[in-house]
């Protein structure tokens, strides 16, 4: 008896595993910079200048597996690995994965010291605006310069966007089942594609520097790629 108990125990395990993954699908959030896997901190190039990006953080919000949304909003932050893996519960095959760019409208109005620090509209991660009472979408900054060397004579890089007009929805149209894995790909040069780099490297969303913002954001839809696997 206790020999066939014992080897009770380790099926058990085995075919608990195998349950939880027959009932969910795992989310990774990659980083690119045409098409190339880069991480914070490394220096790419666009053309003769040289970029270099020192702190990316964004929020995705209702995200969804066919018509249900499993998860209302997260925060990503491209130097914390945590961030950007994800369990979503899924117990059925679905035909579309979609979510928003941003903040949605509902949660854009929340107050962020109501929250627990670990949530992700926390103001401990730092994209509230209290200037213009909601919060950030995308907080990206580095620094550009345009004689091919990082120096004393960088230009700084600053693009924070973010108001309900400037959120941006995806829908995917895909296959998806229980215990698939999903890898979702933000490419930073799609992102700033049609932007020029010695003269629209600042945006706060405001009036004077609203266009920028503007350009950035129709460009997310484009930089965003979901694979299965």
């Amino acid at each position: 008896m206790r020999s066939a108990l014992f080897l009770f125990f380790p099926l058990a395990l085995l075919f608990g595993s195998c349950g939880d993954r027959s009932q969910q699908v795992t989310l990774e959030i990659n980083l690119e910079h045409n098409g190339v896997p880069f991480k914070i901190g490394e220096t790419l190039y666009e053309g003769d200048t040289v970029i270099k990006f020192e702190l990316i953080h964004f929020y995705l919000s209702q995200i969804a597996l066919g018509d249900e949304v499993k998860e209302s909003v997260i925060f990503v932050n491209a130097q914390d690995s945590a961030s950007m893996h994800y369990v979503l519960p899924l117990t059925k095959k679905v035909d579309q994965f979609s979510f928003g760019m941003g903040v949605d409208s509902i949660n854009n109005i929340q107050d962020p010291t109501s929250f627990d620090s670990n949530h992700p509209l926390s103001s401990s991660n730092a994209m509230y605006w209290s200037w213009a009472t909601m919060y950030r979408f995308f907080k990206i900054d580095g620094r550009v310069n345009a004689s091919g060397i990082l120096g004393a004579d960088d230009q700084l890089l600053a693009w924070h966007t973010g108001k309900n007009a400037l959120y941006r929805t995806k829908e995917i149209n895909t296959t998806i089942k229980p215990g698939a894995h999903l890898v979702l790909t933000f490419d930073l040069a799609t992102f700033y594609s049609g932007l020029r780099l010695d003269t629209e490297t600042m945006t706060h969303s405001m009036v004077d520097d609203y266009d920028i913002a503007v350009k950035l954001s129709d460009n997310l839809p484009a930089a965003f790629s979901l694979s299965v696997q």
